[in-house]
């Protein structure tokens, strides 16, 4: 008797309560919408396959038990990568060039349980980084091709390196979403 007390009191003091069971018992099924300001579709490509592949939630097209909503928020740069620039003649010249830049992608995520409407995961920010190799300048009909994993063209380096970076971000919500659950 003494037992079921003290257990009934050390469970009452903590806030654990007797529920209707884990969030993965209620819910089977996600709708992932386009995701917005995904202009090529890649972020919600890279979600619906890191969902399909790392979560126990089966992805489906539409009517799903919760809906993710996700919004690209911001996509930034930064040069941190430099080197000096040469001249025609291949000397140095004392102009500093970025050659590595880091995009970071910063997302607004929530998952809503689609018949009440009520949020599940609230509204969070989640971000990402990668970083990618370029050439400052490329000479005029130069081919882009990789070499080492760099590019010759900045544009072409940026369109590449959203890729992996949508990738990274989709592992990250995915894996949020798994941890809350």
């Amino acid at each position: 008797m003494r037992f079921k007390i003290l257990t009934l009191l050390l469970l009452s003091s903590c806030c654990y309560y007797a529920g209707t069971g884990s969030l993965s018992s209620r819910f089977q099924t996600v709708s992932i919408p386009y995701v917005k300001d995904d202009r090529d579709g890649v972020l919600t490509r890279e979600l619906i396959k890191a969902f399909a592949t790392r979560s126990t939630l089966e992805v489906v097209n539409c009517a799903g038990d919760l809906t993710l909503n996700v919004e690209i928020i911001n996509v930034d740069e930064e040069n941190i990568g430099f080197r000096y620039d040469r001249n025609k003649k291949g000397r140095f010249i004392h102009e500093v060039i970025p050659v590595e830049t880091r995009l970071k992608v910063v997302a607004c995520v929530s998952l809503v349980e689609a018949v009440s409407g009520n949020f599940i995961v609230q509204p969070i920010y989640i971000e990402a980084t990668y970083d990618f190799d370029h050439d400052y300048t490329s000479p005029m009909n130069a081919v882009n091709i990789f070499s080492l994993g760099q590019l010759t063209d900045y544009d072409e380096a940026y369109d590449a390196a959203l890729k992996p970076l949508y990738l990274k971000l989709a592992q990250k919500i995915c894996d949020y979403v798994n941890d809350v659950w």
